[in-house]
């Protein structure tokens, strides 16, 4: 709860050059200081905010370790409360040495993201930013910190802001009708800001399904009949080898996964096992997870190999209905082709690449990304990293402006317009934190490691 001191270890778990220990709270420097043996003979109350004081850490008359002190006094602080960090060496016993003391001396181990919850709470962020936080950890690409960072700057904070004071304008317009008849007011004379309103939220949408992708990636499956250079491919697209590749049919058994970018999307590209009726339980299990890959996938790539003739099984796999998009993948362009053309099929399309040699797979990564967002490639200030509860809330708001706009349209009362732009204004002050409920701040929170 706001009021006591919290404290929690702010680096990684394990060897390292550095280790954190960081406090929060009112008692965050008196903690310390019982501790502390400072070079200089200053007391830590005595020192000046964002200050470093070299020294010793001490606990029942021991010397757990030579560290840096920083104090960052309320409210210049991250949570906008007193903030002590300890800087020691890195490592396990250290560390935990160090926390160990710090609890021991008053302070109470943090939650999970409870230093962000207090910067929230103390109003130094907006839940949005609080959010770009996580954003910001959990980065996997490039493109995704870069959206993250913009995030934390209160691009997304500033746009609904901007929308709720539309809103509550033209909700004041309406409510001068209500709360004096005598003075017409006619819902038409809205119509236009709030349906600019409304293609405004409809934009924010679009942005956050894209960053959607981003956020979370897709998943791309690679399947095909043994011995066709699947396992090849793989690694061939993830620069690494990933997948144990012999000349024997169904050396894959099991499904391979790796991780990888394409034009600044997360993309999971899972390896399977050859399709084919199976020998033995064990392919039939691996026969059985292929398909499942498979069916939790953006896209299929189905690859075939052009050095022999189409057997009976690459022309059903080519006709089946696979329910996601599909890219087929001719591959061994180092070898003679055998295949003269292929049947007439549902695919998106085909590609010939060599995945011994390299060749072709930029072209193959192209065609992924185009597959996978629509021909749209993300950038920078096209996307919106926003989260589950963040998108339906948006939503609603989005539903409740074009349930005004319809209501002005079909002549309804003042009352009906109002209430639907009421509802609207709620949402939006939900999507910028206010009101927003504990179940809300504590599925945010959760999320965050007991340091942030």
């Amino acid at each position: 709860m706001i009021g006591d001191t919290i404290a929690a270890l702010s680096t990684p778990v394990g060897e390292g050059g550095i280790g954190i220990v960081r406090l929060s709270g009112p008692r965050s420097v008196p903690i310390v200081d019982r501790l502390f043996r400072p070079a200089d003979a200053v007391a830590l109350p005595d020192v000046p905010t964002h200050t470093i004081r070299y020294g010793h850490i001490v606990s029942d008359g021991r010397t757990l370790d030579e560290v840096l002190v920083a104090v960052m006094r309320a409210p210049r602080s991250y949570t906008r409360e007193d903030v002590v960090e300890i800087d020691c060496h890195g490592g396990i016993v250290a560390t935990r040495a160090i926390l160990d003391a710090v609890l021991g001396a008053g302070a109470r181990l943090a939650e999970p993201g409870e230093f962000t919850r207090r910067a929230f709470l103390n109003g130094r962020i907006s839940l949005d930013q609080a959010q770009a936080v996580l954003d910001v950890v959990r980065a996997k690409t490039r493109l995704g910190l870069e959206a993250a960072i913009d995030r934390l700057d209160g691009r997304f904070s500033s746009e609904i802001g901007e929308i709720r004071a539309g809103i509550a304008g033209l909700l004041a317009d309406l409510e001068v009708g209500i709360d004096f008849p005598d003075f017409d007011v006619d819902p038409l004379r809205i119509l236009d800001p709030l349906e600019r309103i409304e293609e405004r939220v409809s934009d924010l949408l679009r942005l956050a399904e894209d960053g959607m992708r981003v956020r979370e990636g897709l998943t791309v499956a690679i399947a095909g009949r043994p011995n066709v250079g699947k396992s090849t491919l793989l690694n061939a697209l993830l620069a690494e080898r990933r997948a144990i590749v012999t000349p024997i049919p169904g050396t894959t058994r099991d499904t391979v996964e790796g991780e990888t970018a394409i034009d600044g999307v997360p993309v999971r590209l899972i390896d399977t096992a050859g399709l084919r009726d199976p020998a033995d339980p064990v392919e039939a299990e691996g026969v059985l997870r292929a398909r499942e890959a498979v069916r939790r996938s953006d896209l299929l790539l189905l690859v075939l190999d052009r050095n022999e003739p189409l057997t009976d099984q690459d022309r059903s796999l080519l006709a089946e209905e696979w329910g996601i998009p599909v890219l087929v993948v001719l591959n061994k362009t180092d070898l003679p082709s055998r295949i003269d053309r292929l049947p007439e099929g549902g695919w998106e399309g085909s590609i010939a690449v060599s995945a011994e040699r390299g060749d072709g797979i930029d072209r193959l990564r192209g065609l992924i990304a185009e597959l996978l967002l629509d021909g749209r490639v993300p950038a920078r200030n096209t996307i919106l990293l926003l989260d589950t509860w963040e998108r339906d809330l948006l939503r609603r708001l989005g539903d409740a402006l074009s349930r005004g706009i319809r209501a002005i349209r079909e002549g309804s009362s003042t009352d009906m317009v109002a209430e639907e732009l009421r509802n609207a204004y709620r949402t939006s002050g939900e999507l910028q934190g206010i009101d927003v409920s504990e179940s809300i701040l504590d599925s945010v929170f959760s999320r965050f490691c007991v340091g942030k």
